[in-house]
């Protein structure tokens, strides 16, 4: 078994003074993922794009964000398949805090629940602004701020055969609080919830 990535990554993101989040700004990527195994080549490309706007609220934005993919492989076999499902993050995690923006995450589902040789997914997400605290710790350990996210995802899979494909649907909701320790060290402590319903989901 052997993988090969490749990816074209394109993004300018702006935030105002005081924000915690990315406020506005373009993404647009381009990825290709093959997998060799055995000997058989299972290609896949897919494409992400992502808009964020600026409410009138401050340190609001309102994310717009697609993706689509498409594998060349047998479309029988499980390698030439996108899979999603679940937030994505892990109970300690190094990565970026809201996973449920990744292309294979899909709150609501277990991991890799869903999957289809095809697909075209779509994303609305509500940041908040941030609920900032003026005293809640000690010097050495401490609460920042706290900040909402509610989102909805679409998603269909083997868009192009009619037979095997599914609409899914999902709502949901994190929570992130940034807490400070030994005065300059950064950890978030994030809950989030999601319900899905759709082909597929039982």
């Amino acid at each position: 078994f052997l993988s090969f990535n490749a990816r074209i990554n394109y993004q300018y993101f702006m935030k105002s003074l005081g924000a915690v989040d990315d406020e506005r700004g373009i993404l647009w990527q381009l990825v290709s993922h093959t997998n060799l195994v055995n000997g058989e080549f299972f290609p896949r490309v897919h494409t992400n794009a992502a808009y964020g706007v600026l409410l009138p609220i401050n340190h609001s934005s309102l994310w717009f964000r697609g993706s689509a993919g498409y594998s060349f492989g047998d479309r029988n076999n499980p390698f030439s398949g996108f899979y999603f499902g679940g937030f994505a993050n892990n109970w300690v995690d190094y990565r970026a805090i809201k996973q449920f923006r990744n292309t294979e995450s899909f709150p609501g589902l277990e991991i890799n629940q869903i999957g289809g040789s095809t697909y075209s997914k779509a994303q609305v997400e509500w940041v908040s602004p941030p609920l900032r605290f003026r005293s809640v710790g000690f010097p050495s350990a401490y609460l920042r701020w706290a900040g909402l996210s509610l989102f909805a995802t679409g998603l269909l899979t083997d868009v192009d055969n009619a037979a095997a494909r599914r609409t899914l649907g999902s709502v949901g909701a994190q929570v992130d609080v940034r807490l400070i320790t030994l005065s300059h060290l950064e950890s978030t402590f994030s809950v989030g919830y999601a319900v899905a319903g759709g082909q597929g989901v039982p």
